[in-house]
């Protein structure tokens, strides 16, 4: 059993292939009085791998909910609200299964992941992010699929569709811009402090680039990226801010009435604080130049 502090929050994973998954280590809790308190812990996952034989949901019949299928067709993704809690279930083409289901505990989660034949580090590692997502939005923190990088103790967020350009955008800023440190390249979480208003979160879940740290920074902007013949940027406001940042949350989560209205709250509170910009760009020097002299102008950075 091991226990890590992610986001602010503790999470404890035990069992088979769990505790020993990639970007986990420089996250694990050493703080004694944090881990011999149970109610400082978030999330419990638990996980057992089976014989294929073996039912994952034993004497449950399998309701309708929100499909994805894998880009490869290989996999299909199943979500389903239950009474306190989700079911998540991954199938494969071979007919092999992975399931995972989540309840609230009072203010606590509580995880079981059961999985048959060899589902590797890349599926497991995903079924913690989902539990720890779930989880997690009920302390005010959101996770974004985005690319972000710290500069002089603030992070920017580039958002944007698969395929458009955040890594390469943060790559530009690390290599052209000074005081600049990659804080995680596919999962931050962004969570509304109280008292130290909205902060970044590194996380385990850093995509194909293995950035794992163990840092947060207060955010000093979103900003959106599409491809474009020429560089532009424009603050956005009201509901295309909103716009702007939507479609980088968990697209599972907004299938859900309940989860989405808790990633709207957040949305709006981050929104109170923090700006959103829109930048049409090439894959430049002078995009990611642009975007620093535009929030310096801003007072931002």
């Amino acid at each position: 059993m091991r226990q890590y502090t992610i986001a602010g929050e503790i999470i404890q994973i035990s069992g088979e292939g769990l505790e020993t998954l990639p970007g986990f280590d420089c996250f694990a809790s050493h703080n004694v009085s944090d881990l011999e308190s149970p109610g400082n812990i978030l999330l419990t996952i638990s996980g057992l791998r089976t014989d294929a034989e073996t039912p994952l949901i034993p004497g449950r019949d399998i309701p309708s909910g929100f499909t994805l299928t894998s880009k490869d067709e290989s996999k299909s993704y199943r979500f389903f609200a239950k009474d306190n809690g989700y079911l998540f279930l991954i199938k494969r083409t071979d007919g092999y299964c992975l399931s995972a289901e989540i309840n609230r505990r009072g203010n606590a989660f509580q995880s079981s992941i059961r999985w048959n034949d060899d589902f590797g580090a890349e599926s497991l590692t995903y079924i913690c992010w989902i539990m720890f997502g779930v989880a997690i939005l009920s302390r005010q923190t959101v996770p974004f699929h985005a690319s972000a990088v710290m500069y002089k103790n603030k992070t920017v967020l580039f958002l944007g569709e698969s395929g458009t350009g955040k890594s390469t955008h943060t790559r530009l800023w690390l290599k052209h811009i000074p005081d600049t440190e990659l804080l995680n390249d596919d999962c931050p979480f962004v969570r509304v402090e109280p008292d130290a208003g909205i902060q970044a979160y590194g996380s385990p879940w850093s995509g194909k680039t293995p950035c794992y740290k163990n840092k947060h920074t207060p955010v000093a902007a979103f900003v959106r990226l599409s491809q474009a013949p020429c560089n532009r940027i424009r603050r956005l406001t009201g509901i295309d801010a909103i716009g702007a940042l939507l479609p980088s949350c968990p697209l599972t989560f907004t299938s859900d009435k309940q989860l989405s209205e808790s990633i709207y709250a957040i949305l709006s509170k981050v929104l109170q604080q923090t700006p959103v910009y829109y930048l049409e760009c090439l894959p430049d020097t002078a995009a990611a130049q642009s975007v620093f002299e535009t929030l310096n102008r801003d007072k931002i950075l």
